[in-house]
């Protein structure tokens, strides 16, 4: 029974943002205000699944596959989950206080401003999966 009162303490002592949602790739992504969501690592996250999960939290506030995405903090201390690496993504880069660069020929987390639409950074999650 303790154990029991005691999971439930922790849990709500959690960041409700940080239990929100979680990407295919299993990365935790949390709302973290102003327009702005970040995307938690996890061990050898790089480029790709940052992007991906990105494009699946935009999905799920309803976000079309021609909005953009824009980084907002390259990998940095995650807001939702201390001791861990977060990427900061939005949709809205005038809100979060981004300048929006021409979209980059290379796949990268570090220029603040970088953009994909949601269905090409989407394609990120299809890829390195093996068809049977």
């Amino acid at each position: 029974m303790k154990k029991a009162l005691f999971a439930a303490v922790v849990l709500m002592a959690l960041p409700m943002s940080a239990q929100a949602f979680k990407a295919d790739k299993r990365l935790p992504v949390a709302d973290i205000g102003n327009a702005t969501f970040e995307v938690v690592a996890r061990g050898g996250t790089g480029p790709k699944a940052y992007w991906c999960a990105a494009a699946q939290y935009a999905r799920s506030i309803g976000a079309t596959s021609g909005e953009r995405i824009f980084l907002a903090k390259g990998p940095g201390p995650s807001s939702t989950l201390p001791g861990r690496t977060a990427v900061q993504f939005t949709t809205n880069p005038d809100v979060a206080g981004v300048t929006p660069l021409e979209p980059q020929s290379g796949l990268s987390v570090t220029a603040t401003g970088d953009n994909l639409s949601v269905v090409e950074a989407q394609q990120y999650c299809y890829q390195g999966l093996r068809r049977s």
